[in-house]
């Protein structure tokens, strides 16, 4: 039987690789992060197929839109949720029967609004277990691959870093656009961007043994808000440490700081 370690190495290579992308939750509307996302894609130059998902419209910056995930025709490698929290998880379980096992939930509204976004988390939980499905988030600013081969910003971020060495992973959707920011003032490149977000389903562990075995990822640097499952951060690290170095911006730690973050 595959682990969920086992099944996340795998799964994380259409993340970060991925030949078709559908954005599910897709709209017209300029300034809003769907449409910035596909946006995005597009302007990165992505060497993939595009699909646009969208119950209301036909094309989205003149590509083809898709009703339903399953009425995309072809395969699809990689889904990007945006849809509200409310009703993500009927996203997710078309992904699963689509055959689709990538996923990036952009989308917010989870424990962080309480009671009712946890009962959200339970189900979109259950749902990626059913269908043996990866996924980043929720809640996040989105991943960036700047391989040449690739060219995937699956992100709402206002611009894509340029090509590097550095695998940039951060809890903190802000933090990564001050990053961003800082990086073109400083000519400074990355190979991987992630907004991991709330971390609940692939964690640190499983991000940082992908980025160890990248041949791009000279070294990884990590802004870590809360650790999460501890003992797979610290197997991780202690084996990928010992050939690339692993740099952990770890805010919070005294009293006063912890209730600032």
């Amino acid at each position: 039987m595959t682990s969920r370690f086992e099944l996340h190495q795998e799964n994380l290579k259409k993340i970060f690789n991925p030949e078709s992308v559908a954005i599910v939750g897709a709209t017209k509307l300029k300034g809003t992060v769907p449409y910035d996302i596909v946006e995005n894609i597009l302007k990165a130059d992505f060497n993939g197929a595009l699909y646009p998902v969208s119950p209301r419209v036909k094309h989205i910056a003149s590509v083809k839109a898709y009703k339903y995930v399953i009425d995309i025709e072809d395969p699809v490698d990689l889904a990007i949720i945006v849809f509200p929290s409310a009703v993500a998880h009927m996203a997710l379980e078309q992904c699963g029967q689509k055959g689709i096992k990538s996923v990036i939930i952009i989308s917010a509204g989870y424990r962080e609004i309480g009671e009712k976004g946890i009962e959200r988390e339970e189900q979109i939980k259950q749902i990626a277990e059913k269908y043996d499905i990866s996924f980043i988030g929720p809640n996040c600013l989105g991943v960036i691959n700047t391989d040449p081969n690739v060219n995937l910003d699956a992100s709402f971020a206002r611009q894509m870093p340029d090509p590097g060495n550095i695998g940039f992973l951060s809890q903190s959707g802000a933090l990564c656009t001050a990053i961003l920011d800082w990086s073109f003032r400083e000519n400074v490149g990355f190979s991987h961007f992630v907004s991991i977000g709330s971390m609940l389903d692939v964690g640190w562990g499983d991000l940082i043994y992908y980025l160890g075995n990248d041949s791009r990822t000279e070294s990884i640097v990590i802004y870590m808000e809360t650790i999460g499952d501890a003992r797979s951060f610290l197997s991780a690290a202690r084996e990928v440490a010992l050939t690339k170095p692993i740099i952990v911006i770890k805010p919070g730690r005294t009293e006063a700081a912890a209730k600032a973050a």
